[in-house]
């Protein structure tokens, strides 16, 4: 069965706290295990960044859910496809603060799938490679331990 991959940047509402993090955390967790779903979410304060892989029927359900939700607003999508594996096989949701500088060299890097090749000499690093990178570290070894967003 194929793999697939969704990966879009938002806007938090105003006013969204810890503990309302803590909430989206725990039903996207809850909601993707059903869907077969995996993947992560970053905050920077006012954005989110999220990549979601799994199942076609499970990631489009997902996308549903986001593309709803009231938590933010003028969803863009980055990437969508698919994808020869998974990237984050243990987490149904795993989430991480972020700073706003690192959030920004990843969205506005260039999208072109979702490639975790690394550049060619003399080429950027794509907005893909650069999640995965902040996850992995350079090496892409291991997948390190969640950090919780809102608490």
């Amino acid at each position: 069965m194929a793999l697939h991959a969704f990966a879009y940047v938002s806007e938090a509402v105003e006013g969204i706290d810890g503990s309302d993090i803590d909430r989206i955390l725990a039903a996207a967790s809850s909601f993707n295990k059903v869907t077969g779903v995996t993947g992560v979410l970053m905050f920077d304060g006012q954005r989110f960044l999220q990549y979601l892989e799994g199942p076609d029927d499970g990631v489009a359900s997902v996308e549903q859910r986001v593309l709803n939700a009231r938590s933010h607003l003028r969803v863009r999508a980055l990437a969508r496809g698919e994808v020869a594996t998974r990237h984050f096989p243990r987490w149904t949701m795993a989430s991480s603060r972020i700073d706003p500088e690192v959030m920004s060299a990843i969205v506005d890097a260039e999208w072109l799938g979702f490639s975790a090749a690394p550049p060619v000499e003399g080429q950027r690093r794509v907005g893909f490679a650069r999640l995965l990178e902040l996850w992995t570290g350079v090496s892409g070894e291991l997948e390190p331990a969640a950090v919780t967003l809102g608490s």
